[in-house]
């Protein structure tokens, strides 16, 4: 009995249920209530009292032998009868103890239930504000759509305005292109004309090749004469030199062994610096000896024999040979270059390659991160839900409730602790990995690179990331470019026929001008070996002075000296044109690798970007669907608490009207259970009610669980809402996550933030980059209006565009006039210069061959330059790496001797403290020394005295060690001290050399001076060139503003595109509430669905009651027939008695009269009496009976009420039914709404989509315009720009002809006036010698003669002439060619400033980025941080206003027992007095009513056990109609019964005499009754109990099957997982592997602990005949239906 007692008093019950009538009833009722049972306790005990002293009366009088037996039965009946009274009074005082307890407990829950309501009422107030809150959210949301929808039709429009404007540029454009073809035409008319000239140069060519031909076969003739002198000179000087270079060779060889050696002994003995300078000198020896033997060797080469000249034609073959070498190697210098430049850019593109390769691995890399961050949350989150289903199994009772919160609490921070460590972790460990990956891969310096190039590949791809948009601009620029470039081509080939032919003239002279340098220079060398061999005869012939071959070979040095000079002019003029023309042959191959090369990155790059945008578009449209479907997941979650909150009131509701019915129905049943218990009298009875006791017992203990888990239960929903504010904060927390990618993205396209807070700052807009995230709206609104204004500013800037090719237009139109006419008069004038171009070129071959020899001389002067020059880079390199490896050896020096200082610090600290610590020891040895002397010795101090001595010796030891530690330190430092003394006399001797080197630096630099003298006339020419160049880079800022133009186009573009984008979201978010709505159609479904449910259980239910109430109709009926029999046979024996009383007086007179009929009549007196007995019987039956009526009647009553309860509950079901169908019309009318809007929508969308295709067909079509009209455009740019080019190039070309020609004029009209002057002065002479002819005709022979030579010499004159005039042709076509060289060279110079500049801006702005990046994420961090502190905040206000709750229903649960205590001993003390006041009350009753009221109440007894019964639902039953029934098993309380009883039952007749055996029976009778009612109190009490625990049992059940429904609702999304894994299980051997899937099905199916078990079995192998009994029965709950 006291199990399930505590376990009532463990969990109290709910307000709703397991409350009785006495607890229901006010004050006034309860004390009146309390006063009727004293009265009732006082009665009963005045009876005992009078029973007790009959018995006494019946032992003191003396009776017959049969009376004493029955009196001695009698009286052990009574001791029998008053031990169970005692019994029973004992378990009444611990029932009242156990009750007392009960209700203190009940009433603490009752506080804190309300405590608990308050606190939901609380949330649900706080969940509504936020529901409005999101509805505003949603409000504006929709008017920003709204608003953000007619700007974009706006910019579409505005997009359609400039479509026009540029079909009405293409038409420009095509005029253009009418315009080029005009002339094209007068390119073709001008052809023919240059042909001809063309062939009148050729002739002109032919004729000098001719001539050069002649004069160079009269020189090969002298050449070979002279060699065949020189050849065997040569030949003994070449065996001379072979002797002279074997020694050398020994020499060197020599000088090689000894540098080894040396290097030997300096790695041997570094220590010793004599040595080193040793070594030293003899390095400077061998170089000197080195330096010595070069001089000899050249003065060796330039001192030939004087005797054998005839020996040098084999000479001057080789040197031949040596000139075509030096070509040859010229050109194999050159490949080389250009195959390391191809390299180069391979090398470059497989950087590029390998750095994409990188990024993509990365990616991966971090997407696999992201998977296994997504499964290890999945799991944390299931490990999560199983530690929460164990907890709601532990949760059993309320003292374990706090523990259990606390520890869950304590579980939940710990977990998110363990989440975030984990996370760390995992982070950590993917940046050990990386980090210890790249230092596995590199060392050493290679590390400090690599992380450099990291950072800066890191920088690149954020780069290349921001700078996307930029890339495609600049592609489809390129991409332009290269279509002009095509049409360029397609005219540059019209005026490339032309230059091919003309090109074709040149390479002909070049050819021959090529076969002449070569020619001159095997001279020149010939001319270096006969200086050489000039010097060592000038030498040779002091000695072979009185020879007679002297003179001769003077001349013939002389006359060789001069062709040799004539030679080196023209060689030193062809090595120019060479230069110039492999100069021009770089620099075009250069710019053809350039350009395939940029087409070919460029075309890679234009694909790589095209995906990535791709990629990142198909990002941010996920990126996008995932936020919606979280807001809209967030949004149905809230609904989803407000739905729930609202049916927790209305089962709250359901729930106290419920409980009003049962307390009806509980009175009504308390009224026919009384009328029941005063029929019921029989001892059989007792054993049947101790049956029904027990078992109402466990009845109640399953109530008192019930209301348990009731509470429990609502403890859970507390819980299940924490669960979804977890389950929130985890969303809330993947809404983070993907704002951080995001933020990434935003991070990605920051660049067009910068550029859109510029314009802002241009538009002075007010909008700070702090409040970024704050005024969104705010910056989205201002960027639309400076959208606006620069829209504004693109329109002005196209007209003004428009405005400015008209006038360019103009302006070509008149130049082509200008250049017509200037075209005619230059043509004529070329006409009348043709023949001036002969005499002119006579002249400038002259000139050429000045400039040759000239230039050969700067070429050795370079070469002799750029030696020293690199002798003096290695020399300074050497001193470098000495002066490096100096520097690190000094630094290691210093380090260790700071080490070694540091140490010895160190070590002398310690010594110092060691021997302090030492004179302390001795000074307290000497005390203790001076104590034990004058103290008596104790057996304890020699032992302190020993340990001392230790104690001091091992301190001695120390100090020992340390001083020989100090020692081999001292020794060490001393060492260290001499090599740094030796490293510093090496650093100086080190620095004497660099002084001597500088010093040898200066004196080349002084050379270099000289040399730079020369080079400042080049660099007039430079500065010439810079000013074309500058023209040059007007023309291309027109060019780049025309790009930027374009730029801003496809800016436009992109911006429709997302324009369009957003509409498409738009759209998908409509769908997406669509579907919500259909969702919410579903549910309202399957809400009606359930509303019927519960209606057909409650019509149920009313069948059953009605049954019930024709049975109780039956047994009125029967009732009141017995009734009417009963008054039949009252009527029948009253004229019995009429009849007998009659016959008794007829007998008194016939007695009057005799005597005999005395005895008769005594006899008659005895008969009269038994005759009395019987009638007083029957009154007492008829009472009974008369109030059987009375209890009938309010039977009737209560039944009548009961129907009009019932009927009225009918209606009020049949007005929620009326309300269901409403809502059900009302839903049915908004879903059909909804299907319009829907269907209203699609064709909206339809539409929608249709003209988007159309526009975005539109924008296609404009897009290919557009691309054509920019590539004629560019086209026609670059024609202008060729043409502009060609005119400067033409107008250049005629203003130097024209001042040449002026020149020449001038110089003509010079000659022609002396010409004149001198024939005036001829005329003069010839008038003179015919007037002296006249006189002498002898000197005829004589001026013959002169005429003659006179002739000649102007012969002479005329071809000197020609030369000049060729001369300075050919200078003014190298000038031409030098100003484009030099143009080309500063363009290209520009280019690479400006790749420059903006690679340095770049690197600034990614900085400024990163910056910005790093604060944002620090941002983040602390964001992260206040959330978490203010989660634990809320969770301890939580637990503190928890605390409270439990603590203030624990006050007022002692406050209630306290009352109820008070109550009880007031009832005890009326009790008592009840008991001291003796009432004499006579019973008299018999057997046979008391009999038939117990079989009525036998057969009464059962009815209310319907009641009792609980029906099971199934699992899958989504309403719950389990009603608690707190006190239906209990028929009666007794007091109630009591109360109700009538008292004249109980009270005896008033007359009778003596004491009968049938009065002391009824005596017994009586307080048998009042033993039955306090044991029926008893068993009443404990059967509540036992029910109250049972529907406690029941309700926690039914609550963990809820939620396990909601739960597994939830799971059971993913019903293709849920198949596979239930496959997988059946199929599966039982092992291992089946309880592996066993979490998986539990979390999934929501199983009970039970089925887990059942689960667990099976798995193991252990119930596998019972699984195939049961199969899948035992997984899921069962039905209603099926049990």
């Amino acid at each position: 009995m006291e199990d399930p007692v505590q376990e009532g008093v463990a969990s109290p019950a709910t307000s709703g249920t397991g409350k009785s009538k006495l607890e229901t009833l006010p004050k006034e009722d309860l004390i009146k209530f309390a006063k009727k049972q004293m009265m009732l306790i006082q009665k009963a005990k005045a009876r005992c009292a009078e029973l007790e002293r009959e018995i006494e009366e019946f032992k003191s009088k003396p009776v017959a032998g049969g009376t004493d037996n029955i009196i001695k039965a009698l009286t052990e009946r009574l001791d029998a009868i008053l031990l169970e009274k005692a019994e029973s009074e004992q378990q009444c005082l611990c029932l009242k103890k156990e009750n007392l307890k009960m209700k203190q407990e009940i009433e603490d829950s009752l506080t804190k239930m309300g405590d608990m309501h308050r606190e939901f009422e609380q949330s649900q107030r706080n969940y509504v504000k936020e529901i409005e809150n999101l509805k505003n959210e949603l409000m504006a949301a929709h008017s920003k759509h709204s608003e953000d929808k007619a700007r974009l039709q706006k910019e579409l429009e505005e997009a359609t305005k400039k479509q026009l404007e540029l079909s009405e540029q293409l038409k420009f454009q095509s005029d253009c292109e009418d315009n080029v073809k005009k002339l094209q035409e007068e390119i073709q008319n001008i052809r023919p004309v240059f042909e001809e000239q063309i062939l009148y140069l050729q002739k002109q060519l032919s004729t000098a090749t001719n001539e050069k031909e002649q004069e160079i076969t009269h020189l090969q003739e002298v050449i070979e004469a002279n060699s065949q002198h020189y050849q065997k000179d040569v030949k003994s000087l070449q065996e001379e030199l072979l002797q002279l270079k074997a020694a050398h060779q020994e020499e060197v060889k020599d000088l090689m062994c000894q540098i080894e050696a040396s290097a030997k002994e300096r790695e041997a003995e570094k220590s010793n610096l004599n040595q080193l300078e040793n070594v030293v000198r003899q390095c400077e020896a061998s170089e000197n000896i080195q330096e010595k033997s070069e001089c000899e060797l050249q003065n060796l080469e330039n001192a030939p024999d004087a005797d054998h000249e005839n020996r040098m034609c084999p000479m001057l073959l080789q040197e031949e040979a040596f000139v075509e070498q030096v070509v040859n190697e010229k050109i194999k210098h050159l490949e080389n270059t250009l195959k390391e430049l191809e390299s180069q850019h391979s090398i470059l593109k497989d950087e590029v390659t390998y750095m994409n390769n990188l990024k993509l691995k990365l990616e991966l890399d971090a997407q696999h991160i992201k998977d296994e961050f997504f499964h290890e949350r999945e799991d944390l989150e299931f490990k999560i839900n199983e530690l929460l289903l164990a907890k709601e199994e532990q949760s059993c009772v309320i003292e374990k409730l706090k523990s259990e919160l606390e520890d869950s609490n304590k579980q939940f921070c710990y977990t998110v602790e363990q989440h975030n460590k984990e996370v760390q972790s995992l982070k950590e460990q993917h940046q050990k990995e990386i980090s210890e990956l790249t230092e596995t891969l590199f060392s050493g310096s290679e590390k400090e690179k690599l992380t450099l190039m990291f950072e800066i590949q890191g920088l690149k791809e954020q780069c290349e990331n921001l700078q996307q948009e930029k890339q495609e601009a600049i592609l489809n620029y390129e991409s332009l470019r290269e279509i002009m470039e095509i049409l360029q081509t397609e005219l540059g080939e019209s005026a490339g026929k032309i230059s091919q032919e003309f090109e074709s003239m040149k390479q002909q002279q070049a050819s021959d001008v090529n076969e002449l340098q070569q020619k001159l220079r095997t001279a020149f060398n010939e001319k270096d070996a006969l200086l050489e061999t000039v010097n060592h005869l000038q030498r040779e012939n002091e000695k072979l002075s009185q020879q007679e071959l002297v003179p001769e070979l003077e001349n013939t040095i002389k006359s060789l000296q001069e062709k040799n000079e004539v030679c080196l002019v023209s060689l030193s003029q062809r090595d120019t044109m060479l230069q110039e023309l492999e100069a021009k042959i770089r620099s075009l191959t250069e710019e053809k690798n350039d350009i395939i090369s940029k087409i070919k990155t460029s075309s890679e790059e234009m694909e790589n970007l095209h995906k990535k945008c791709e990629r990142e578009e198909r990002l941010i449209i996920e990126l996008r669907g995932k936020v919606e479907q979280t807001s809209h997941y967030n949004s149905e979650l809230e609904q989803k608490v407000n739905k729930l909150t609202g049916e927790l009131e209305e089962t709250l509701k359901e729930n106290d009207q419920n409980n009003q019915k049962v307390e009806k129905l509980m009175i009504q049943l308390k009224a026919v259970s009384e009328d029941q218990e005063a029929l019921s009298s029989e001892v059989k009875s007792l054993y049947e009610e101790n049956n029904r006791l027990s078992s109402e017992n466990s009845q109640l203990n399953g109530d008192l669980e019930a209301l348990l888990s009731q509470k429990e239960g609502d403890v859970k929903l507390k819980e299940h809402i924490s669960e979804l504010e977890k389950k929130l904060q985890l969303t809330v927390a993947e809404r983070d996550n993907l704002s951080t990618l995001f933020e990434n993205e935003q991070v990605q396209k920051s660049f067009v933030k910068t550029q859109l807070y510029g314009f802002l700052k241009q538009m002075d807009s007010k909008v700070s980059e702090e409040n970024e995230e704050q005024d969104i709206v705010n910056i989205l609104r201002t960027v639309g209006e400076s959208l606006a204004k620069i829209n504004e500013e693109k329109q002005n800037l196209i007209f003004q565009y428009d405005e400015r090719m008209t006038e360019l237009e103009k302006k070509i139109k008149c130049l082509q006039k200008e250049n017509v006419v200037q075209h005619e008069e230059l043509q004529s004038l070329l006409r009348d210069h043709e023949q001036e171009k002969v005499l002119l070129r006579k002249e400038l071959e002259e000139t050429l061959s000045h400039k040759e020899a000239l230039q050969s001389d700067l070429l050795e002067m370079k070469n002799a330059n750029e030696k020293t020059r690199l002798e003096n880079q290695n020399l300074l390199s050497q001193i470098e790496e000495a002066s490096k490896n100096l520097h690190s050896k000094n630094e290691t020096q210093n380090e260790r001797e700071q080490s070694f200082v540091r140490e010895l610090e160190n070590l002398r600290l310690s010594l110092e403290q060691k021997e302090a610590e030492l004179q302390d020891m001795r000074a307290e040895f000497l005390l203790l020394k001076d104590s034990l002397e004058k103290s008596p010795v104790e057996n304890d101090q020699p032992s302190l005295v020993k340990e001392l001595e230790e104690k001091i010796g091992y301190l001695e030891k120390e100090s020992k060690e340390k001083e020989e530690k100090i020692s081999k330190i001292k020794l060490v430092a001393v060492k260290a001290k001499k090599e740094l003394d030796s490293s510093k006399k090496e650093v100086q001797t080190l620095r004497e050399e660099l002084e001597s080197v500088r010093s040898e630096k200066d004196q080349l630099s002084t050379s270099m001076r000289d040399l730079i003298q020369g080079a400042e006339s080049y660099k007039n020419l430079l500065l010439e060139y810079d000013k074309q160049s500058e023209q040059l880079d007007v023309e291309k800022e027109r060019a780049n503003n025309f790009e930027h133009h374009i730029e801003e186009l496809t800016r436009h573009l992109r911006n429709s595109t997302f324009q369009c984008e957003k509409l498409n979201s738009d759209n998908e978010d409509l769908l997406a509430r669509i579907e919500t709505l259909q969702s919410n159609a579903k549910l309202l479904e399957v809400q009606i669905l359930e509303v019927q449910k519960a209606k057909a259980v409650a019509d149920k239910e009313l069948e059953a009651e009605k049954l019930q109430k024709e049975q109780k109709i039956k047994e009125h009926a029967n009732s009141v027939n017995e009734l009417e029999e009963l008054r039949l046979q009252l009527q029948k024996e009253k004229k019995q008695l009429q009849k007998t009383m009659q016959e008794l007086e007829l007998v008194r007179k016939d007695a009057q009269q005799t005597t005999l009929m005395n005895m008769e009549i005594a006899d008659y007196e005895r008969l009269m009496k038994e005759l009395n007995q019987k009638l007083a019987n029957k009154n007492i039956k008829i009472e009974d009976l008369e109030q059987e009526i009375k209890i009938q009647k309010q039977k009737q009553e209560t039944l009548q009420e009961e129907m009009t309860s019932l009927q009225s509950s009918v209606q009020q079901q049949e007005e929620k039914n009326a309300k269901i169908k409403q809502l059900l019309v009302k839903t049915k009318k908004d879903l059909a709404d909804s299907k319009q809007a829907e269907t209203d929508h699609l064709i909206l969308q339809a539409s929608l989509k249709g003209e988007l295709e159309a526009s975005q067909q539109q924008i296609e079509v404009y897009k290919i315009q557009l691309a054509e009209i920019t590539s004629e455009k560019r086209k026609a740019h670059e024609q202008l720009k060729t043409s502009a080019d060609q005119h400067q190039r033409t107008l250049s070309a005629y203003q130097q002809k024209v001042t040449a020609l002026q020149e020449e004029c001038r110089t003509a009209k010079a000659e022609q006036a002396a010409i004149a002057s001198e024939f005036e002065n001829y005329k003069v002479r010839v008038h003179n010698v015919l007037k002296q002819q006249k006189n002498k005709s002898v000197s005829q022979t004589e001026t013959e003669g002169a005429k003659q030579e006179r002739e000649h010499l102007e012969m002479l004159i005329d071809q000197l002439k020609i030369k000049l005039q060729d001369t300075q042709n050919n200078l003014q076509i190298n000038v031409s060619e030098l100003h484009t060289l030099q143009s080309e060279h500063d363009t290209l110079l520009e280019r690479h400033n400006k790749m420059l500049q903006e690679t340095v801006s770049k690197e600034a702005e990614l900085r400024e980025k990163l910056c910005s990046i790093q604060s944002e994420n620090m941002m983040l961090k602390s964001e992260h941080a206040q959330t978490v502190s203010q989660l634990t905040s809320q969770n301890e206000v939580l637990r503190s206003s928890f605390r409270d709750q439990v603590r203030h229903l624990q006050e007022e649960h002692r406050k209630t027992m306290e009352t109820l205590q008070q109550q009880l001993s007031k009832v005890e003390a009326q009790l008592f007095q009840l008991k001291s006041e003796p009432t004499t009350r006579s019973p008299a009753s018999s057997h046979q009513p008391l009999k038939n009221l117990r079989e009525r109440r036998s057969t009464d007894l059962p009815l209310p056990d319907m009641y009792t019964i609980t029906r099971e639902e199934g699992e899958g039953m989504e309403t719950t109609d389990t009603e608690s029934v707190s006190s239906s098993g209990t028929h009666t309380q007794s007091l109630e019964q009591l109360l109700n009883s009538p008292e004249t039952k109980l009270e005896p007749p008033l007359w009778h005499a003596e004491f009968t055996k049938e009065e002391l029976v009824q005596k017994l009778s009586s307080t048998t009754k009042s033993a039955d009612h306090l044991n029926g109190l008893l068993r009443e009490t404990e059967a509540t109990n036992a029910i109250l625990m049972e529907q406690i049992k029941v309700l926690k059940s039914e609550i963990r099957r809820l939620e396990r429904n909601q739960e597994r609702e939830k799971s059971v999304a993913n019903l293709e997982y849920l198949k596979n894994v239930l496959l997988q299980f059946i199929f599966l051997k039982p092992g291992s592997e089946k309880e592996r899937l066993l979490p998986v099905i539990d979390t999934m199916l929501q199983l009970s602990p039970e089925e887990k078990g059942k689960l667990a079995a099976i798995a193991q192998g252990e119930e596998e005949n019972a699984s195939r009994s049961s199969g899948w029965a035992s997984y899921l709950h069962s039905w209603s239906g099926l049990r």
